[in-house]
C-alpha cells in the first residue's frame, strides 16, 4: 500500500498535460483529475480491511464453521499454558470491555488456542471462566490451524523446553472485527483495559 502513491504519481506526471498548472486546456485538467480520482480508488482498495473466518470447536463442544459468530468481535490468539502474556491479554480485554459499557456489550470477545494438542475444549472452557462471562473458546482441529493462523497472520511456533514440556511463541495481536467480518483494527497486547478500551471506541466510532 505504501509504495502504491509514488507510482500512480510518475504515471500522472507523465500524462500528456498533467502539470500544467495555467493555461491547460479543459480536456487536460478534466484527464488529471480522472486519473487522479483513479489512483486514489486504487489506493483505497489496497487499504481495505480483510475479511478473516473462525472455525474449530467452541468450549462447549459444539464445531463453528465461518459465519456462526455473528456481530462485532474482539479475537485473541493464545494457549492455556502461557505464564504471563496471554492472562494478561485477556484480563485487559475483559476489563475494556467492561469499561466500553453498551458499546462493549455488542462485541463478542474469542480466545483461540495455538496449541490444540494440549487445549482441548475442557481445558479451554476451564481457562477462559476466569475472564470474561462471554468470551468463547475456539479450539481448532490441528489441520485448520495452519490455514486459520495464515488467514489472520498469526505466527506460531513450538518450542521444546529442557523438562521434556513445551511453550508456544505466537504472535499477540489483538484483533477487532467488525459485522462483515473484517478485521478493522490490531492492537499491541500490552494495552491496559482503559487504554484498549479507548482505541475501540475511537475505532468502532469511525466506522
Amino acid at each position: 500500500m505504501f509504495e502504491l502513491l509514488p507510482i500512480v504519481r510518475r504515471i500522472v506526471r507523465r500524462l500528456p498535460g498533467i502539470g500544467q498548472t495555467v493555461g491547460a486546456a479543459p480536456a487536460n485538467i478534466a484527464r488529471r483529475t480522472i486519473v487522479v480520482a483513479l489512483g486514489l480508488c486504487l489506493l483505497a482498495s489496497f487499504s481495505l480491511a480483510r475479511a478473516a473466518d473462525l472455525v474449530g470447536v467452541r468450549q462447549d463442544g459444539h464445531e463453528i464453521t465461518a459465519g456462526d459468530i455473528p456481530g462485532w468481535k474482539i479475537v485473541y490468539f493464545g494457549y492455556t499454558h502461557c505464564p504471563d502474556i496471554c492472562p494478561t491479554s485477556l484480563q485487559s480485554i475483559t476489563s475494556a470491555l467492561e469499561t466500553l459499557g453498551p458499546i462493549g456489550e455488542r462485541i463478542t470477545p474469542v480466545f483461540v488456542t495455538v496449541d490444540p494438542e494440549r487445549d482441548t475444549p475442557a481445558v479451554v472452557a476451564q481457562y477462559i471462566s476466569y475472564f470474561h462471562p462471554r468470551m468463547i473458546g475456539l479450539s481448532p482441529h490441528p489441520d485448520q490451524l495452519p490455514e486459520l493462523a495464515r488467514a489472520w497472520r498469526v505466527k506460531y511456533t513450538r518450542v521444546d523446553l529442557k523438562d521434556g514440556d513445551y511453550a508456544v511463541d505466537h504472535t499477540a495481536t489483538i484483533f477487532l472485527t467488525d459485522p462483515s467480518g473484517a478485521i478493522v483494527a490490531r492492537y499491541p497486547h500490552d494495552l491496559d483495559g482503559e487504554a484498549l478500551a479507548n482505541r475501540i471506541r475511537t475505532t468502532m466510532l469511525t466506522r
